[in-house]
């Protein structure tokens, strides 16, 4: 079943923990927790999302916690507890011919924002809900269909739904909702202590 990711939608606006979601094409979903931060070879036993919450919020045992799969073609991370390495213009995280799409919900400091990285440069970056820069103009036509680009949006038009919509249409991305929300996923320590700058 293709459940998109415009559920992230309501997991980011509900009263669930925050999910800061990284996307790759080119690795092993375990090659991409490393970059990611974990240390190679060191994998928790397949945990919740409680159990992953717990980790970072309650026991303290860790700054924040990767769980990770493959889906639609794509490794991803759900990550939870501080902001993703993958956040803040860290290209290195696509070395290699690699391509990475970041998305942050940014809970204490809004808007939401999308990165977009390849073969380890930064293409580009926009706030979710805005037009994407020049970098990331590819994206238009996507944002035109689901009607980002119409000049008289009204109050009740969902862009972020609207712009994963987008997203989801153009890469192709999807995340199994069930699995990620309620199941059990490898995990790994992404951080073992509050990273000191943005995306550390």
């Amino acid at each position: 079943m293709n459940d998109g990711i415009t559920w992230l939608a309501d997991a980011w606006l509900g009263d669930a923990p925050i999910l800061f979601v990284t996307f790759a094409r080119g690795i092993s979903p375990r090659d991409l927790a490393v970059r990611l931060g974990a240390r190679p070879g060191e994998v928790l036993d397949p945990i919740t999302f409680v159990e992953a919450e717990r980790l970072t919020f309650k026991d303290r045992e860790s700054a924040r916690v990767a769980r990770f799969g493959e889906c639609a073609g794509w490794s991803y991370a759900v990550e939870q507890g501080w902001p993703s390495k993958a956040w803040w213009a860290h290209p290195d995280v696509s070395a290699g011919g690699v391509e990475v799409l970041h998305l942050t919900p940014k809970p204490d400091d809004p808007p939401r924002e999308c990165w977009y990285y390849r073969d380890g440069q930064t293409v580009g970056r926009f706030d979710i809900g805005d037009t994407p820069d020049e970098g990331m103009a590819f994206l238009l036509p996507a944002f035109e269909e689901v009607g980002l680009l119409d000049d008289d949006l009204s109050e009740e038009f969902d862009s972020l739904r609207a712009t994963l919509t987008a997203l989801q249409q153009h890469f192709g991305l999807s995340l199994p909702r069930q699995q990620i929300l309620n199941g059990r996923l490898p995990a790994a320590v992404t951080a073992a202590v509050p990273p000191e700058n943005l995306g550390d």
